[in-house]
């Protein structure tokens, strides 16, 4: 699995059957995603689930809007529904 921080227009490019999580920005404008797509075009890339959740932890104003990030076990177990 890879780990990324992407544009919402990369967002838009991927396979949405490849894509296990996907949580938007506050602004709209980017994606935390985990995908087994490998994507050259992203802001950020993590190694693990653990590392990517710290990150939503330490900047979480822009992705939930409020004191805390995005817990790992939301990450890991959370799948991605296209449409919804």
């Amino acid at each position: 699995m890879n780990y990324y921080i992407v544009t919402s227009e990369v967002f838009g490019s991927l396979i949405p059957g490849n894509i296990q999580f996907a949580h938007r920005s506050q602004d709209n404008n980017k994606w935390v995603v985990t995908t087994t797509e490998t994507i050259v075009d992203v802001i950020l890339t993590f190694n693990s689930v653990p590392e990517l959740s710290a990150y939503t932890f330490d900047n979480h104003a822009d992705w939930t809007g409020g004191e805390v990030g995005i817990d790992e076990w939301d990450i890991e177990e959370t799948e991605y529904l296209n449409g919804l």
